[in-house]
This record gives C-alpha cells, sequence and structure tokens, in this order.
C-alpha cells in the first residue's frame, strides 16, 4: 500500500481510476489547474471526492506537481431546483468540473451548468459511475458533447455526436 492509500483509506481499484482520470486531465490543452469537483450527496461519493482532491492537489496540474481544488460541491439528486448548485462550481471559473456520483442529479446539473455558464461539457471530466450512454442520450447530445471520462473498465472515452466513444486502451500517470 502507497501512502496516499494509507492516508487515505482508499482501494487500489478506485486509486487507479482517480490516477487514469488525473491522466486523462493533464492532456488538455490549456493545462488545466484548478477544478472544482461535484458529487452526489451520499457519504461514499463525498469521501471519493475528497479522496480525488487529495490526488489532485498532490500529482494534478500541469505538470504533475498538484493543481488547485477550488471547491468541492455536494448536491442533492433528488432537489426541486439545482440552481445554487450551479452558482457554488460556477462561482470559481475553474479550468475544469470534475464529477462522479449517481447519473440522476448529474444530468440536472450539466443542463443547468451548459445552459446558464461557461462550464461546457468540454470543460467536463467524470469517473466511472457517471460513463452512462442512457443519460447521455436521456439529456440530450449537446449537453454532454466533449465530456471526458473514465469507463468501469479503466478505459477513456469522450461524448461524440451524442455518443460515449471509448478508447481502447487504458491510461495511467
Amino acid at each position: 500500500m502507497n501512502t496516499v492509500q494509507h492516508v487515505l483509506d482508499i482501494n487500489p481499484r478506485l486509486e487507479s481510476e482517480m490516477l487514469t482520470l488525473i491522466a486523462l486531465m493533464k492532456q488538455n490543452k490549456p493545462a488545466i489547474r484548478d477544478i472544482v469537483i461535484g458529487c452526489s450527496r451520499h457519504d461514499s461519493h463525498i469521501r471519493t471526492a475528497y479522496q480525488f482532491k487529495t490526488l489532485w492537489e498532490a500529482y494534478g496540474g500541469p505538470f504533475g506537481d498538484g493543481g488547485q481544488v477550488l471547491a468541492v460541491v455536494d448536491w442533492n439528486e433528488r432537489a426541486k431546483s439545482f440552481n445554487k448548485y450551479i452558482r457554488r462550481i460556477n462561482r470559481h471559473n475553474p479550468d475544469a468540473f470534475v464529477a462522479l456520483g449517481a447519473t440522476e442529479g448529474f444530468e440536472q446539473v450539466m443542463r443547468r451548468l451548459h445552459r446558464l455558464t461557461d462550464i461546457k461539457a468540454h470543460r467536463t471530466y467524470v469517473m466511472s459511475t457517471l460513463a452512462s450512454q442512457s443519460m447521455i442520450s436521456s439529456g440530450g447530445m449537446f449537453i454532454f458533447e466533449g465530456m471526458r471520462g473514465i469507463t468501469p473498465f479503466g478505459h477513456d472515452f469522450v461524448v461524440e455526436s451524442g455518443m460515449l466513444q471509448v478508447n481502447g486502451h487504458s491510461r495511467a500517470v
């Protein structure tokens, strides 16, 4: 077990997924330094968000020497209004938005980000829990167009023409 796993009590599969997502983000041009992390309001998702925060601050950023997390925003996926969550995400004007959790609330967040802010899908990176073609189809292709992430099998994907396009290999840090 490495030091990060010990401090965070993180399982190796989840750590691998997070580091693969960080590697994908480090390929972005322009470089990503400052991020906002969003997640469903469940203990396990909030814990994972803070674990990702620690990894991003250690290994993220344009040079792999640490990036900055401007905020961690958790949302209630059954909320009547998502506007307060959108304001919290947009307030910091991050280079990228990283999300994880349940598809139900995330779809609502993405609709509002797309409609009300400059944070579009091409600036959004997601963990495997949000790699869902049915969510993309339900939300509309323009809402998710350009979104990138990691599949449950560790492969990276991008949404193009409304379809989740999976690359054939995983990337590591």
